[in-house]
């Protein structure tokens, strides 16, 4: 059976009112949507799925995902999508400004800048507003370039219940959160062979490693020191620091990958990423 694609075209300026694309987003049907929406003066690019038992009538909580440099969103969708139905969630695939398809991880990194923080932020406010998704459900991901959006978005925005950045680092300075910036449970996945595993430094950037960046997070959501460690089999492990509220950071190590994990390992971090994040709401 072939699956079927709506294109949703939406015209939207920078200025206009949330409530415009939440009016548009009302006509989201059953599985795959195209979505384009007008915002900053540029055509941005979504693919939306819902589940197939998709109901106007119910709130749904939502996963947004970011692929890595020189990525489509079409990538992301079929990597997440079909957890729509699995998790009974809607699932956004976003698209950076092409040709740079780079997300604006960092002001004044890249050589185009793009308001990628306030797309994502319009896109929430209008799917709240139309009583889409559940205010207190919603959750991002991304890899590489994508993943270190997710720890700016963490940093920026107050919308999230979890994040989990994957195969990414995060930059000192830019990401570390600071007096704005709420609590948020965050899980980073990343194979101890990936070049930012052990964090790095050049005229530009410097990435804290893995073990700094949860500590970084652990210390700003006040998580106790010791983790909770699970082990998935031979190749992944999990250390979960926790606070009496219920706020959560994790790293997500798999063994023995760089910045591609195999298939498998992949496919099983992706399980625990979406039952760390689905089991947190906003507080």
């Amino acid at each position: 059976m072939k699956t079927m694609l709506r294109l949703i075209v939406i015209t939207v300026l920078a200025f206009e009112p949330a409530g415009a694309l939440a009016t548009e987003l009302a006509s989201l049907s059953p599985g795959r949507n195209e979505v384009q929406v007008e915002h900053d003066g540029r055509s941005r690019r979504l693919m939306v799925t819902t589940p197939k038992t998709y109901d106007r009538e119910e709130l749904y909580p939502v996963l947004f995902c970011f692929h890595g440099a020189g990525g489509k969103a079409n990538g992301q969708s079929v990597r997440w999508s079909p957890h729509a139905d699995r998790r009974g969630l809607i699932v956004i695939s976003a698209e950076a400004v092409q040709p740079l398809a780079k997300w604006n991880f960092k002001d004044h990194f890249h050589a185009e800048a793009h308001d990628d923080v306030g797309l994502v932020s319009k896109v929430i406010e209008a799917l709240v507003a139309n009583q889409i998704v559940d205010p207190k459900a919603v959750y991002a991901t991304g890899h590489s370039s994508g993943g270190l959006f997710c720890y700016r978005l963490a940093k920026e925005l107050d919308w999230f219940a979890a994040l989990s950045p994957m195969s990414c680092g995060m930059v000192e300075g830019a990401h570390d959160p600071g007096e704005g910036t709420q609590a948020v449970s965050i899980m980073q996945v990343i194979g101890d062979q990936d070049k930012s595993f052990n964090g790095s430094t050049n005229p530009k950037v410097t990435m804290y490693s893995a073990s700094e960046r949860i500590e970084v997070w652990r210390t700003f959501n006040q998580c106790l020191p010791d983790p909770v460690v699970e082990n998935w089999g031979d190749e992944i492990v999990v250390y979960t620091y926790s606070n009496q509220s219920g706020l959560e950071v994790a790293l997500c190590k798999v063994k023995g990958q760089g910045h591609h994990l195999r298939g498998d390992l992949r496919d099983r971090a992706d399980s625990l990423a979406l039952d760390f994040l689905l089991k947190h709401r906003k507080q």
